[in-house]
């Protein structure tokens, strides 16, 4: 059974104001197919400590936030930001 996926109005936003290059690797990720099958399996996937469902994906200097519910199998990303900001603002 497949994940569902869903991204915040937020982190929309805040993709578009994105270097292209990172915005690209960033858009493969979040709207491609892996991440519906496993979300874990691809390893860049770690848990935020101190969290019970949120998570963090490191791309260069920016984290994408994401909100994994396991017993509903729903993937959220909610926030993309520099990494010096990301911690201020998610979760």
């Amino acid at each position: 059974m497949a994940w569902r996926v869903r991204h915040a109005k937020t982190f929309y936003k805040e993709l578009a104001k994105l270097p292209k290059e990172i915005r690209d690797k960033i858009e493969v990720v979040a709207f491609g197919s892996a991440i519906k099958e496993d979300p874990f399996l691809e390893g860049k996937v770690q848990k935020l400590t101190g969290y019970r469902e949120y998570y963090k994906i490191r791309f260069g200097n920016y984290r994408v936030g994401l909100r994994i519910d396991v017993s509903n199998r729903i993937v959220e990303f909610r926030r993309v930001l520099h990494r010096r900001e990301i911690y201020r603002k998610f979760p």
